[in-house]
């Protein structure tokens, strides 16, 4: 009979494939060690001072599970710094361009607003992520989720905490600026926010917990590489726009929907156009009454204009203004008639 022989034949060839794939595990962890090295240093060339320990590869047989302890990232003059407590990495052996990550623990940030740093103290009891790299090994998809976190800032000794905050983001592949007609799609960003408790003595006209918080944004035209300031005016001139998908929030009485486009003036300001649902104006405007930010006969006539605009829902409930015009526009903010704050230029620097 040839049973025997075959049997031997499958088992050694199984024999060989373990083998061959044990070593191939074992030399590419090897490599992925070598290869952080590589790009920490070549972030260095870059103007980054990037940190990553010594990393610990392990998961055989099916993943390679990166750790490293104490990451940390300094941009130095271009004014931020992140340094974590620990971060782990997971991926395929048969795919480096597809990677999940574990975010728990501190998280630090450090910022520079042009005249002083500011230090964000922030702890991740739960933290995931997962991103996708294009060709070129720059991140093209990322999706994060980070729950129960607190944050302590410039603010003072109080935390903020946030329940749940989710974040997603795509880049979209270049294309050819100059034969293109128009400025086309380059980059989508969605960021929602669940169960905020601000610090002590913030919001306590409008309450100290924001329900409810997201925007989901599309970039359209391409922003050039080098000084920011420059390339954000160069975007400008050739047309870049915003495109506000969605925007709610529920915090306190207020309630808004709204969607539309926005851009930069020549002087650096945002102009736009937008529609909007608005639920507890009246409550607002009480409150920025009491916060002396905005005067009693302006206050007076945006309440009277606002209640000529709104829906009186049947039920006694507050009004409702629907499908107003928000605009933005010669350094003013607008909804319908009603100019309700000055908009002042953005410095990219």
């Amino acid at each position: 009979m040839k049973i025997a022989p075959l049997a031997v034949s499958v088992v050694g060839g199984i024999a060989i494939a373990v083998i061959g794939y044990t070593a191939y595990w074992f030399v590419a962890a090897g490599e992925i060690e070598d290869r952080i090295a590589e790009w920490a240093e070549d972030q260095r060339a870059r103007g980054l001072t990037v940190e990553t320990g010594a990393p610990e590869v392990s998961g055989y047989p099916l993943q390679f599970e990166v750790s490293l302890q104490h990451p940390s990232v300094d941009t130095g003059a271009k004014g931020w710094a992140w340094h974590g407590d620990l971060l782990t990495a997971s991926f395929r052996p048969w795919r480096f361009d597809k990677f999940d990550l574990k975010i728990n623990g501190r998280n630090d940030v450090r910022y520079f607003d042009g005249d002083t740093w500011h230090d964000i103290r922030g702890n991740v009891e739960d933290g995931s992520a997962w991103l996708q790299l294009d060709g070129e090994q720059n991140i093209e998809n990322l999706l994060l989720d980070l729950k129960k976190v607190a944050v302590a800032g410039p603010w003072g000794e109080d935390s903020a905490f946030v329940a749940r905050l989710r974040a997603r983001g795509e880049r979209f592949a270049e294309f050819d600026s100059e034969t293109a007609t128009e400025p086309l799609k380059v980059a989508t960003v969605a960021v929602e926010f669940e169960g905020v408790k601000l610090p002590t003595g913030f919001g306590d006209e409008m309450g100290e917990t924001i329900e409810f918080l997201n925007f989901d944004l599309s970039l359209f035209g391409p922003i050039p590489t080098g000084d920011t300031n420059a390339a954000i005016r160069t975007w400008r001139d050739k047309g870049g726009t915003v495109e506000i998908n969605s925007f709610h929030v529920l915090w306190g009485p207020l309630g808004i929907n709204s969607v539309g486009t926005l851009a930069l003036d020549g002087e650096m300001r945002p102009i736009g156009a937008l529609t909007a649902d608005i639920i507890g104006y009246g409550d607002v405007i009480d409150a920025l009454i009491m916060s002396n930010m905005i005067p009693l006969g302006d206050a007076f006539v945006a309440k009277v204009a606002f209640n000529l605009l709104a829906d009186k829902p049947e039920d006694g409930g507050p009004p409702v203004l629907r499908g107003v015009p928000v605009t933005a526009q010669d350094g003013g903010l607008f909804v319908g008639p009603v100019a309700i704050a000055k908009v002042p230029a953005i410095n990219f620097d």
